[in-house]
């Protein structure tokens, strides 16, 4: 099969008209704040983009109805989604993902290119034609970035992402198993690299096409890829499509570079990008030390943490008040059947859903109630009274303005202790599952050393360690174990040659001081045992909760107060204490400050408090 030359294929990519919707009336897009580059200037506006969206399959899958979808989004004053070009579809099977909007059905699939009349695409459908451009995705492209306009949303189009495995390098239309033109008859692992140049050309000529049609929309800007650090990808190839963008846009919108999974350097960023996007930043001290950029700083995959709206909520407020400019929550719950958001959580994916679209709102709403591109990030403002095991952020304008925002639900820790009488004289296996750090000690030997964040798309993960003993005879046990919050569980189990595999019946536990069956409990703030808050006897290790914290600790974080120390100089200050969970201010008081330390005591809150400060106007 011939192959395209390529000087073909670049004059395809630069020199066809464009077709189906009409482009929205040139105006200024999307740019950097010009006092503040941290942040975003949008249709005059000093702009922090903040959203919880679909999985990226808006514009390639067909069946999704993306105007209920954009009315949903919308109706939280969100102003951000984020899509994938189509470049390639992924598979109903793909990363276990139910209802994926990434995995259209048979024949509901569009991307840039047009099919031929030549049959055998991975599909079943007709192969592709790299020579032409599909009508109909344009259409569909253009009209989704017109709708997401009209109602005030950003779209952050992503160009290419990473071929994971072999099965999404056989579905993409740029392998020559999938198009007429021969262009592709490459390995999977050379397909995003510079060593192929027909392939290259491909690539220049859809990154041109799709930049080209969109120019003229203010609400649009760029990622190269997605994740490409999880493949590694060579920095070559990523400059050169940054590179092939700025030719096609001739710098008209901004370009964004997805650097890495939480706490990944940005090295060398080529000088045209200007936003730095990360993965499941937590905690967001990439924001901090990357200050010296001047650029905006994005959180725009979340996940990975469970399903309680928790995690993503501390996520997002910790982010933001910590200088980030953008955060996009991925919320499952957009679906074909559900696009407007309605759907099922799915077991092992990321937490959404209309609660935590709630929550999210009521950040964009604090955010934006502030001047914040005067603002900069400072946490040595709050001097003391921060509870153990509690994390804090803040956004400070000297003497004008202060958001803070802390969190004390996302670690607690607990011990138990007390006697152990094993049914036979044999080799015990014990089976210690967790969500997070769990050990195990059975009599001076530490059996299982699980001490660490849990991090997966499972429930827990388990441990097990084995260890002789003598039937009837009491052993010492100790289980120690922390939560940082999102699922948690925490089971102890035994098996042995004589038994099956059971949870441990309180019949074979005794208090440490005999007085009666059970374990003693100890419940501490923090996740080293920092403040000691209850103890009770337990009558077993079999707690499970997909919804949240172990019930004990979440009676630890409820009803919290705290008393804040600030460093304020003097002046005359409103002060509001504002809940994340609802948006209501629960606590205010007015004051007039001498200058120095200024004590400020909280409502009762549950998890996380925010307080926003402001000096009174002169």
């Amino acid at each position: 099969m011939k192959q395209l030359s390529l000087a073909n294929l670049l004059l395809l990519g630069l020199s066809l008209p464009g077709h189906g919707q009409e482009a929205a009336q040139p105006s200024e897009p999307l740019k950097l704040h010009p006092e503040n580059p941290r942040y975003f200037l949008f249709r005059g506006k000093p702009t922090v983009l903040i959203t919880s969206g679909e999985h990226y399959g808006a514009v390639l899958n067909q069946d999704f109805d993306y105007i209920p979808y954009l009315d949903e989004l919308q109706k939280h004053a969100f102003n951000q989604t984020r899509t994938f070009s189509g470049v390639f579809p992924e598979l109903p099977a793909s990363f276990g993902i139910p209802e994926n909007t990434m995995a259209p059905a048979a024949g509901r699939y569009v991307c840039p290119w047009a099919r031929s009349t030549t049959p055998g695409a991975f599909d079943g459908g007709n192969k592709y034609d790299l020579t032409k451009w599909d009508d109909l995705y344009f259409g569909r492209l253009k009209e989704f970035v017109a709708q997401a306009g009209k109602r005030g949303i950003v779209v952050e189009l992503v160009l290419f992402n990473t071929l994971y495995g072999d099965d999404l390098w056989n579905a993409c239309p740029l392998n020559a198993k999938n198009n007429v033109n021969g262009v592709g008859d490459v390995p999977r692992t050379e397909a995003w690299t510079l060593k192929h140049p027909a392939l290259v050309a491909a690539q220049e000529a859809m990154v041109t096409k799709i930049v080209r049609e969109l120019r003229d929309f203010d609400n649009v800007y760029f990622e190269g890829c997605n994740e490409p650090y999880e493949r590694r990808l060579p920095d070559d190839w990523q400059n050169h499509i940054t590179r092939t963008i700025l030719a096609a846009d001739e710098g008209r919108h901004l370009i964004a570079q997805n650097v890495g999974n939480g706490l990944m350097p940005i090295v060398n960023p080529h000088p045209s990008v200007s936003v730095f996007n990360y993965h499941y930043m937590n905690p967001p001290d990439r924001v901090r030390a990357h200050d010296n950029l001047r650029r905006p700083i994005g959180f725009d995959e979340t996940g990975g943490r469970g399903q309680k709206d928790l995690p993503y909520r501390t996520d997002a407020w910790s982010f933001i008040l910590a200088g980030g400019a953008v955060y996009s929550h991925l919320d499952f719950s957009f679906t074909v059947r559900s696009p407007e958001g309605g759907g099922t959580k799915f077991p092992g994916h990321s937490g959404g859903g209309r609660t935590l679209r709630r929550q999210l709102a009521i950040l964009k709403e604090f955010i934006h109630g502030f001047d914040f591109v005067r603002l900069k990030p400072d946490r040595s403002v709050v001097k003391g009274g921060v509870p153990a095991g509690a994390a804090v952020q803040a956004l400070v304008e000297p003497g004008r303005a202060y958001a803070i925002y802390l969190h004390q639900g996302a670690k607690a820790s607990a011990r138990w202790t007390g006697r152990l009488v094993p049914k036979h004289s044999e080799t015990y296996t014990f089976h210690l599952f967790s969500n997070d750090g769990a050990r195990l000690w059975v009599g001076e030997k530490l059996l299982v050393d699980n001490w660490g964040d849990y991090v997966g798309s499972n429930l827990g993960s388990i441990k097990t360690g084995k260890i002789a003993l003598a039937g009837g005879e009491k052993v010492d046990l100790k289980v120690e174990h922390y939560d940082r919050g999102g699922n948690a569980a925490l089971t102890l189990s035994w098996s042995s040659p004589s038994q099956k595999q059971e949870a441990i019946p309180s019949s074979q536990f005794s208090l440490p001081d005999g007085s009666g069956p059970g374990l003693k409990g100890e419940y501490y703030e923090g996740s080293n045992f920092d403040v000691l808050r209850a103890s009770r006897t337990e009558p077993a290790l079999n707690f499970y909760r997909p919804d949240g914290s172990l019930t004990v600790f979440a009676e630890l974080m409820r009803d919290a107060r705290m008393t804040l120390e600030l460093d304020l100089p003097a002046g005359t200050y409103a002060a509001e204490w504002v809940n994340p969970k609802t948006g209501a201010v629960d606590k205010a008081e007015s004051f007039d400050h001498a200058g120095g330390t200024r004590s400020l005591g909280s409502p009762a809150f549950t998890e996380d408090v925010a307080l926003r400060i402001r000096a009174a106007r002169k």
